[in-house]
């Protein structure tokens, strides 16, 4: 039997029983719909959130005073210190020259961290305030979009993200404005300058949000402070490929000086591990949830093809009589109900890119649909109903001739 032959007598039957067809490959395209939808939500969640936490430069690391243990399960690894009692370890200019010199090191970047009580035009607002050494700062000076970056000499001068100048006071602040930064554990306050607003930009999973954020000087932020040493280092490799043989020479060089302090060196790459698996999890535990839907497409079409054996029988038995083999039914069948399949998972495709595009534009993220996902789709409808067309196929291929043909 060609093939020809049994796309010719399955279109001819799909032809002659419209309505039937129909209903039959409404669960599969249904289900083949859904799981494509499904996937390409969890996709398009994980691109959400990743454009929150900004671009994951996986070549960068931090190096903070304090001791992190692996959590396990989620993907995530750190770079830790060995003992779980040594007291953190106090970074200054020693460490920073010393992480220079590393072997992988291109670029070492130290911050004071701490929060502040910002007074402007009668309004206060609790504020995260970074204190920097400017000339380590060359990134950050080049999102400068008003006034001018930090220079070394500056000790009552800030530079403000784009969010606190824009919105987090009723009126705006402008260059050249006067702010009073207090300390709120003791109380100590100064009047600070802004020379400079950085335009909007994403941040990054490690370091947090530079739109929210106040910079000054190491100088600037001893007047409000008794900081003495760096709240973390970041550090960035050669390349990404590098990250963590960077951080392994980082850490060995620390150790050098800090041997009975704790410290932690925690990759970026770690975090992304992290957020790969979990939204892994979440994408097939969504698809798996919609293929829950095949299932109940492909009992849908068990129930229509042992109805149509059932309808056919006279015909089957015909078709043995003039010759046709036992193999050649049970291809017909086969063909007939992958071929509904087939046509049922290419129209679920067409409406989960609908749903999917309006689901993008509804949410404001982009929703496309990865070719991985429309393979696992187009598979999953395919496999449902060859699977649910072999036991009718095999009825029909088992039918004896003589008793087919004496069914009225």
């Amino acid at each position: 039997m060609r093939l020809t032959d049994v796309v010719e007598y399955a279109l001819s039957d799909f032809a002659n029983n419209k309505f039937k067809t129909m209903m039959s490959s409404l669960g599969i395209i249904i289900g083949v719909m859904a799981i494509v939808v499904m996937l390409t939500l969890g996709d398009g969640l994980y691109s959400g959130v990743s454009k929150q936490f900004g671009d994951l430069d996986l070549d960068q690391m931090m190096v903070i005073p304090a001791t992190l243990h692996n959590q396990g399960g989620m993907g995530i690894s750190y770079t830790v210190s060995q003992s779980q009692e040594k007291p953190p370890a106090k970074f200054t200019d020693r460490d920073v020259s010393l992480l220079m010199g590393t072997s992988g090191v291109v670029e070492v970047t130290p911050r004071v961290s701490g929060t502040g009580t910002i007074t402007y035009s009668g309004e206060n607002r609790s504020l995260s305030i970074q204190g920097v050494r400017p000339a380590s700062e060359t990134r950050l000076a080049g999102q400068i979009d008003k006034g001018r970056f930090l220079s070394q000499t500056d000790i009552y001068s800030v530079v403000i993200g784009s969010k606190v100048a824009n919105g987090t006071f009723p009126k705006l602040l402008k260059t050249g404005t006067p702010i009073t930064i207090t300390n709120p554990m003791d109380g100590r306050s100064h009047v600070y300058t802004v020379v400079g607003i950085l335009e909007e930009s994403n941040g990054s999973i490690i370091s947090g949000d530079p739109n929210t954020n106040i910079y000054m000087t190491m100088e600037g932020a001893r007047a409000i402070s008794n900081a003495d040493s760096y709240s973390m280092i970041y550090v960035r490799a050669s390349s990404s490929s590098e990250a963590q043989a960077t951080a392994d020479n980082v850490e060995e060089s620390l150790n050098r000086l800090h041997r009975n302090e704790g410290f932690s060196v925690v990759t970026i790459k770690s975090f992304s591990d992290a957020i790969n698996s979990i939204f892994d999890y979440i994408k097939y535990i969504l698809g798996g949830i919609a293929a829950i839907s095949l299932v109940v497409g492909g009992i849908g079409i068990l129930n229509v093809m042992m109805l149509t054996v059932k309808e056919r029988t006279k015909e089957i038995g015909l078709m043995k009589a003039v010759g046709a083999t036992t193999g050649n039914v049970r291809l017909l069948f086969l063909a007939e109900s992958s071929m509904l399949g087939i046509v049922s998972g290419l129209i679920g495709l067409g409406l989960a890119a609908i749903i999917s595009y309006v689901i993008g534009v509804g949410a404001g993220m982009p929703m496309p649909i990865a070719l991985n996902n429309v393979l696992i789709g187009l598979c999953f409808g395919f496999v449902t109903t060859t699977i649910a067309g072999v036991y009718p196929a095999n009825q029909a291929a088992r039918l004896d001739p003589i008793e087919a043909l004496r069914t009225e």
